[in-house]
C-alpha cells in the first residue's frame, strides 16, 4: 500500500524493513549514508558492516519485492560511518565518519537491470582503510571529504581534518591508497590549558569546496583556449571556517611540482558587524562564470555570494606575516560579494518570541539543475532555487552587442521551499530528529530521504519555476530597440511564487501531541493554504483577463481570415486564367520551333556541294578505309607463314623421333661386359706404371 510520502512503496521493501533495525537509537545530527548514482540507491548497513544496494527503476509499477544486493567490504571499517560519497565515475566509494575512512573499489554490472556481478545476493569488494595511511588520522578528526573533479582518473580523494590540514590521497584501483600531499590552511591547534585554543575561537576549517576550475598564466602571455593542458588547469579549493572566514587555496594540488598558496582570508562585501555570522557550517561553490558561492549557518540563513576579482592598491596588497602574523597567509586577489540572504525555517510553529532551533545543515547540490541546490538538517529538507544561475549563464552566452540587455539583477531573489519538516516547536529540546540519507532520483527528479525513525520518504520535486527557454532563429529588431515583454506564463508563475510553505510533518512515534497542538497545526496549514488560495484567486482573474482578451482577438481573427479566404478565391481564379494562358502559349511556342527546325532540315538538304569540312572528313575516312583493307592483307600472308611454319615443325619432330638409335638387350650385355674389362686392365697397367716410377727413382 503506498502513500503520498512513499509512492515507490519502498518501505514495503526488504531492504529498508532490514535497514530500519540497524538504524542506531540516537543520532544527534543529520548525516548521509545513502547515495543514488546511476539509478542504484547504495545505503550503509551498520550491523551487517556492508553495503545494500537496490535497482530504483526496477521497484516502480512493482508491487512485489525486489531483491537487494549487498557489496561487502574485505577491510569493514570499524569506526561509526555518517558519510557515504561516490565518484563521478561511480568505479569507487567511500565510506567515512570522524574517526577514519574507507574506500571501496565498486564491481563491474551486467546482466539483467545492471545488478553487480550478473546478480550474485553478497558481492566482495576490495577495500582500504585509511588509518594506517597517516599517523595523524588517529589523532585528529575528520571534517570533510570530497573527490577531486580535476583528476584524469577519478581517483583523487581530498581529506580535510579537524587540525586545519589538507590531506591529498591518490586511490588507483587494485592498488593501496597513497598519500601523495598534505598542506595546513591554518595554525595549529595546540595551546596552553589557560589560553582559548582556535577551535573554540572559530578559527578551524569545518568544510571546503572546489571553485570553477581556471587556467594558470605564464607570465604576461595571452591564454591560447585551443592549446591548453590538463596540467594548466586549476581547481580552487574554498575552506570555510566556524567564524564564516572564507580561504581559498591555488596551484594544481595533484602535480608535485607545484606548492599550494592558501589565501585568506577573503573579504565580504558589503562588509557587516558581524561579519555574516559566526556559526558557519556549510559551503557550497555552484559552477558557473563567476562562481556563486553558498554559505550556510546553523541558524538557517544561507549567503549567496559572487566571487570575483577584488581592486586594491599596491601597498594594500601584503601577506600576513608582514604583520608579524606567525602563520603566512597571502592576500587573495578575489572578494565574495554578498548580494543575498536567505533564512530558513528549522521547524514549525515557531512564533518570533519564542527561542529559535539552531542545528548544522548540509547542502547538497543537484547535478542536473544548477539554478537550485538542497539542504538537509535536523528539522527537514529545503531545496533553494537560485535565479542568479540562470541570469549568468545568460549574461556570458549574450552576444558583445546586446550585452548590457542580460546584466544580472536581483528582481527575482532566490527562495527556499520547506519539503519536509521532522521537527516542531513542541519537540522536547534534548530530542533529535535528523535525516540520515538523502539522494536524488533523476528524470523526473525524486527525492528519496532515510529519515530517524527509519521511514523513507521519496517525493517529486517540481521546479515551479524552470522557464523553458525558447531560442529565436533570427532577430526580429535591432537589439538596441529591444523591449523585453515577460511571456504570460512566466507572469502566472510568479503570482503563484510562494512566500511561504507547508511541507510535509514527519513527527516521530514517540511524540503525542495534544489537542491543542493538532489544532496550531491545522491552523498553520489553514493560514498557509489560505495566502496559495489568494494567489490562485488572482491567477484566475488574470487567466478570465486573459481568456477575454484572446476571445476579442480570436473574432477579429476570424473577420481577417474570411477577408483572407476570399481574397485566396480570388488569387485561385486569376491563378487558374493565368495558368491556361501559359498553357496555350507554351503549345503555340512549340508549334513555332517544330516548324522551324522542319524549314532548317529541308534548307540542309536541297544545298548543291558539301562544305570544306565535310570534305575533308569524308577524304579522311576513305585514307582510313584503304589502310584497314591494307592491313587485312597483311594479316592474311601472316596466318599463312604461321601455317607453313609449324608443318615444318612437325616434319622435324617426326624425323628426330625416326633417328633415334635403340639397342637390344644382347648389345648392352656386351658393351657393359667390354667396359668392365676395359676398366680393369686400365687399373693394372697404372699399377704396373706406379712400380715401374718407384724402380726408376731408387
Amino acid at each position: 500500500m503506498t502513500s503520498c510520502t512513499d509512492p515507490l512503496g519502498l518501505n514495503n521493501k526488504r531492504l529498508f524493513k532490514d535497514l530500519k533495525s540497524s538504524l542506531p537509537k540516537v543520532t544527534r545530527d543529520s548525516r548521509n549514508i545513502l547515495e543514488i548514482r546511476d539509478d542504484i540507491l547504495y545505503v550503509w548497513h551498520a550491523e551487517k558492516c556492508c553495503i545494500l544496494t537496490l535497482n530504483v527503476t526496477a521497484v516502480r509499477g512493482k508491487n512485489e519485492d525486489v531483491p537487494y544486493q549487498s557489496l561487502q567490504p574485505t577491510d569493514p571499517p570499524i569506526f561509526e560511518v555518517t558519510n557515504l560519497l561516490i565518484n563521478e565515475t561511480v568505479t569507487q566509494l567511500v565510506l567515512w565518519g570522524s574517526l577514519g575512512i574507507v574506500v571501496v573499489e565498486l564491481p563491474k554490472r551486467w546482466g539483467k537491470e545492471g545488478k553487480f556481478q550478473g546478480g550474485k545476493e553478497v558481492v566482495s569488494c576490495l577495500s582500504h582503510n585509511l588509518d594506517g595511511s597517516c599517523s595523524q588520522l588517529s589523532t585528529l578528526e575528520v571534517r570533510k571529504v570530497r573527490w577531486h573533479p580535476g583528476s584524469t582518473t577519478d581517483s583523487h580523494l581530498v581529506v580535510l581534518t579537524s587540525g586545519n590540514i589538507f590531506q591529498l590521497y591518490e586511490c588507483e584501483l587494485g592498488d593501496a591508497p597513497k598519500l601523495t600531499r598534505t598542506w595546513k590552511v591554518g595554525p595549529s591547534l595546540h595551546s596552553p590549558s589557560k589560553i582559548p585554543n582556535f577551535m573554540s575561537l572559530g578559527d578551524t576549517a569545518v568544510d571546503f569546496d572546489f571553485a570553477t576550475p581556471t587556467v594558470k598564466q605564464d607570465g604576461d602571455k595571452e591564454i591560447d583556449v585551443n592549446k591548453v593542458s590538463w596540467k594548466q588547469i586549476e581547481w580552487p579549493i574554498l575552506v570555510l571556517r566556524g567564524n564564516g572566514d572564507v580561504l581559498i587555496v591555488r596551484g594544481n594540488v595533484l602535480i608535485n611540482q607545484n606548492k599550494p598558496v592558501v589565501f585568506g582570508s577573503l573579504s565580504m562585501y558589503p562588509q557587516a558587524v558581524d561579519n555574516y555570522g559566526v556559526e558557519s557550517c556549510s559551503i557550497m561553490c555552484l559552477q558557473t562564470t563567476p562562481p556563486i558561492v553558498v554559505i550556510a549557518e546553523c541558524t538557517g540563513k544561507i549567503y549567496h555570494a559572487i566571487l570575483m576579482n577584488e581592486n586594491l592598491e599596491e601597498d594594500e596588497k601584503k601577506t600576513w606575516s608582514q604583520y608579524g602574523s606567525t602563520y603566512s597567509l597571502h592576500t587573495p586577489e578575489e572578494a565574495l560579494y554578498v548580494y543575498e540572504c536567505v533564512e530558513m525555517e528549522l521547524g514549525l510553529f515557531y512564533n518570533d518570541n519564542d527561542s529559535k532551533y539552531t542545528c548544522p545543515i548540509n547542502l547538497h547540490g543537484d547535478r542536473e539543475n544548477r539554478s537550485r541546490y538542497f539542504c538537509s538538517h535536523n528539522a527537514g529538507i529545503h531545496v533553494v532555487h537560485v535565479p542568479m544561475v540562470t541570469q549568468l549563464d545568460d549574461y556570458v552566452n549574450a552576444n558583445e552587442e546586446s550585452v548590457d540587455l542580460y546584466l544580472p539583477n536581483l528582481i527575482k531573489h532566490s527562495s527556499a521551499q520547506y519539503l519536509v519538516s521532522t521537527r516542531t516547536k513542541y519537540t522536547a529540546r534534548d530530542e533529535a530528529t535528523p535525516v540520515l540519507g538523502f539522494g536524488l532520483l533523476l528524470e523526473p527528479c525524486i527525492l528519496i530521504a532515510l529519515l530517524h525513525t527509519g521511514v523513507v520518504i521519496d517525493i517529486s520535486v517540481v521546479d515551479f519555476y524552470y522557464i523553458p527557454k525558447i531560442e529565436t532563429t533570427a532577430a526580429v529588431v535591432s537589439p538596441s530597440k529591444k523591449v523585453t515583454k515577460e511571456a504570460f506564463d512566466t507572469y502566472i508563475k510568479q503570482l503563484l511564487k510562494r512566500e511561504t510553505s507547508q511541507p510535509i510533518t514527519m513527527i516521530g512515534l514517540r511524540q503525542n501531541l495534544s489537542s491543542r497542538e493538532y489544532l496550531e497545526l491545522l491552523i498553520r496549514a489553514t493560514t498557509v493554504f489560505r495566502k496559495h488560495f489568494v494567489h490562485h484567486d488572482k491567477v484566475r482573474d488574470e487567466c478570465n483577463r486573459k481568456v477575454r482578451t484572446l476571445k476579442a482577438l480570436k473574432t477579429h481573427q476570424m473577420k481577417e481570415l474570411e477577408s483572407l479566404t476570399a481574397m485566396k478565391k480570388d488569387l485561385h481564379e486569376k491563378a487558374g486564367n493565368l495558368a491556361e494562358r501559359y498553357e496555350d502559349i507554351k503549345d503555340k511556342q512549340e508549334e513555332l520551333a517544330r516548324r522551324a527546325e522542319e524549314v532548317l532540315r529541308l534548307v540542309h538538304l536541297k544545298e548543291p556541294n558539301m562544305n570544306p569540312i565535310e570534305r575533308a572528313e569524308g577524304e579522311e575516312i576513305r585514307k582510313m578505309s584503304d589502310k584497314v583493307k591494307e592491313l587485312h592483307v597483311r594479316l592474311e600472308q601472316l596466318k599463312k607463314k604461321k601455317a607453313a611454319n609449324q608443318s615444318l615443325l612437325n616434319e622435324a619432330e617426326k624425323s628426330e623421333a625416326k633417328n633415334e638409335i635403340v639397342f637390344r638387350q644382347s648389345q648392352i650385355d656386351t658393351i657393359t661386359t667390354n667396359l668392365t674389362q676395359m676398366g680393369k686392365d686400365i687399373a693394372e697397367l697404372i699399377v704396373r706404371a706406379k712400380t715401374l716410377q718407384e724402380q726408376v727413382d731408387f
